[in-house]
């Protein structure tokens, strides 16, 4: 099954709020991912969603689920369900013994023949985020991965990915031949993302598995006159670094972008930013990023929002992307 991840695009933004940043100017596309993917969004409403994930139908709450459900008798079959009653926990409705044993180890999805391993988390995540799956192809276009395959005298592509979460991302980008650092403040998430790395094929890929949070990594790395060529970042509105310092967008993410474009190769390609908070606006970002770094070092920003699709052909807000290249 193909996962159908609808992008809408639109240029200079006019409005700060997220509410109303994308509700003009778009043109709505409809994209698939160019291989199999066994996700797919079933339905959503009344502030959840319905997945399947592999072989197992999973009822998690999605704050962006917004009005009715399509088919609330579909909702019956769920075999994992999170409630957010008494600090939030896991419920397994499977009926065979076999899905329930599978669903307490953890089980697997895969995207272009990356395997990923699912496990259920305490705050209701699972460790799969199939909103960015889309962006592969427009980094491997800014990569110009293609020209790489076809010729192995090349340099490989140096991308720097923050805020890497358990890794597809990262996984995808190794395995299309790119060297990757993947840096993120949790321990436990960097260990979940080489695990995913051994289920792909990819334990000896040009990987470094840094634990460390996003700025003080950034500034060592301008300190070792370090440089990447592309950049991906996709940062919570608040969180806390590896040594316990706190990360709010609001304030941290501007200085955090102006030392990555400071670590930018001369052959820079790309720059990816994700995010979900109504606390971003992007054209404050790029007037800032203008102010350091001239408007052509700003280089030329896509911004897009994104959906998943579900069975009803629905779309399910994913929050938005912006694509630098130059």
């Amino acid at each position: 099954m193909r996962l159908r991840i609808s992008i809408a695009r639109f240029g200079e933004l006019e409005n700060d709020n997220s509410t109303d940043r994308f509700s003009q100017g778009f043109t709505s596309l409809i994209q698939l991912l160019p291989t199999s993917s066994d996700y797919q969004l079933l339905d959503f409403g009344l502030g959840r969603k319905l997945e399947q994930l592999g072989q197992v139908i999973v009822d998690r709450p999605c704050p962006g689920a917004n009005g009715p459900k399509a088919n609330p008798t579909t909702w019956a079959h769920s075999q994992l369900v999170y409630r957010e009653e008494q600090g939030g926990k896991w419920e397994y409705q499977a009926s065979w013994p076999s899905v329930l044993r599978e669903m307490t180890d953890g089980w697997e999805c895969h995207c272009e023949r990356i395997r990923l391993g699912i496990r259920p988390t305490p705050a209701g995540q699972l460790g799969v985020f199939p909103e960015h799956w889309a962006h592969w192809d427009w980094l491997r276009e800014v990569l110009r991965l293609d020209k790489f395959e076809a010729n192995v005298g090349l340099v490989k592509p140096k991308v720097l990915s923050l805020f890497a979460y358990t890794g597809a991302t990262t996984l995808a980008l190794a395995k299309a031949g790119c060297e990757v650092a993947h840096v993120d403040a949790s321990r436990p998430t960097v260990q979940w993302a080489r695990e995913n790395a051994l289920l792909s094929g990819l334990g000896n890929a040009s990987i470094r598995w840094i634990v460390d949070d996003a700025n003080g990594f950034v500034k060592r790395e301008l300190r070792r006159n370090k440089t990447y060529d592309a950049i991906i970042l996709d940062p919570p509105t608040y969180g806390h670094g590896a040594q316990g310092d706190r990360w709010e967008i609001r304030r941290d993410l501007v200085p955090l972008l102006e030392n990555c474009w400071r670590l930018l190769s001369e052959q820079r390609r790309g720059v990816l930013l994700c995010g979900h908070s109504s606390h971003i606006s992007i054209r404050d970002i790029n007037q800032h990023l203008a102010d350091e770094f001239g408007r052509k070092g700003v280089g030329n920003c896509e911004v897009s929002q994104a959906f998943l699709v579900d069975g009803h052909e629905r779309k399910l807000d994913c929050g938005f992307a912006a694509q630098y290249s130059w």
